[in-house]
């Protein structure tokens, strides 16, 4: 029997939801499930010229209102009819998000001309994630830079994320994310609440890596291994200024074509922050002509399938046939490893930066 389930995520400007979003498509897509997003009403209205500015917050809102309905719709039909047992539509801010930017007797007779109420809305979603603003907590991580959409000052974003919070109290399955110390940390916690919610195995956050040794045969027994998924990448290095890292991804799994740009950012020595997100084919070309051609792209194949209540990783690169890398996830350091036995490992690079793909776009080999 079909699941469907349709996640909000939710919060101030500037709290991640854009990063782990894209996050957990990869995450969520290896694990078995479809994963539909939903953007951004607000920013694609402003980026198509639709804004405050033009017609004032009211009438905004009203148009946001009515493009994420379509959207929202459109998304439902597609779970609906996409192959697949489990299915996830992920959407990037619900309609009680545009509660923070009106009075509530204006947001209450916007619905109205909707023919909807709050309650309504809320049962229009199963689940509710909130990424507090890094306004609250994280104030050096707070950019306007990375959304061209975002006008928010530090103060106007806690005063979002507050009301935000208030507009989505009742609904009965609502997470809300701190900031930590440490951003893939809070990242992590997220991906985690949402495994929980959907009653799987929670993700591990402790990953080890080897150096195996592959052949023909060996790839026919993965690719029979249960719920084994594939996913083609090609990664690309961009031109980047000292102590930032910018890439571009495309990623193919069943026929289907995302594509990714992320940037690292090392604010202090101990501090690094990684953004993500889903870009449009277009934008993956324009971004195409900042490529620094003194690394080499990033081509490989991965296999993820779940080997005695494990999950592995298996990403076999261009340029060598003979050899690839094994991840898996363990609860803690202690525990014993098990390879499954058709793998003859090489050798332990879990912490070799040598096998980071950074490092292996510049030499190409094991």
């Amino acid at each position: 029997m079909k699941s469907i389930k349709r996640i909000v995520f939710t919060g101030g400007p500037c709290s991640g939801k854009t990063t782990f979003m894209s996050r957990a498509e990869e995450v969520f897509a290896e694990r078995g499930y479809r994963v539909i997003i939903a953007n951004e009403s607000a920013t694609d209205l402003i980026s198509g010229g639709i804004s405050p500015a033009t017609m004032g917050m009211y009438q905004f809102q009203k148009y946001c209102i009515a493009l994420q309905l379509k959207k929202e719709e459109l998304c439902n039909q597609a779970a609906e009819e996409i192959e697949g047992e489990k299915v996830l539509v992920f959407i990037d801010r619900g309609i009680l998000d545009n509660k923070g930017y009106v009075s509530e007797n204006e947001f209450a007779e916007i619905l109205k001309g909707f023919n909807l109420n709050e309650q309504q809305i809320l049962d229009r979603y199963d689940l509710v994630m909130h990424l507090v603003t890094s306004a609250k907590g994280a104030e050096e991580a707070y950019t306007l830079s990375n959304n061209a959409a975002r006008y928010e000052s530090i103060e106007d974003a806690r005063k979002v994320d507050d009301t935000i919070l208030k507009s989505w109290s009742a609904h009965p399955n609502r997470v809300v994310i701190t900031n930590e110390t440490d951003f893939e940390v809070k990242l992590r916690k997220a991906i985690q609440a949402v495994f929980t919610y959907l009653g799987d195995e929670k993700p591990i956050e402790i990953f080890k890596k080897y150096l195996v040794e592959i052949n023909d045969e060996i790839i026919e027994k993965v690719k029979s291994e249960t719920n084994v998924s594939y996913v083609h990448i090609l990664q690309h290095y961009l031109k980047s200024p000292e102590g930032i890292e910018k890439r571009i991804r495309r990623r193919e799994k069943d026929g289907n074509t995302i594509f990714y740009y992320s940037e690292a950012t090392q604010l202090t020595p101990n501090t690094r922050i990684k953004r993500d997100r889903i870009i449009s084919e277009k934008q993956y070309t324009d971004y195409s002509v900042e490529i620094n051609h003194q690394l080499n792209i990033v081509d490989k194949e991965r296999y993820g399938f779940i080997e005695k209540s494990r999950f592995f990783k298996l990403d076999i690169f261009a340029f060598d046939k003979t050899k690839a890398l094994l991840s898996v996830q363990i609860p803690s350091e202690n525990e014993e490893v098990i390879i499954p036995e058709y793998f003859n490992v090489i050798k332990d690079v879990t912490d070799d930066i040598n096998y980071k793909n950074y490092y292996l776009a510049k030499s190409q080999k094991f």
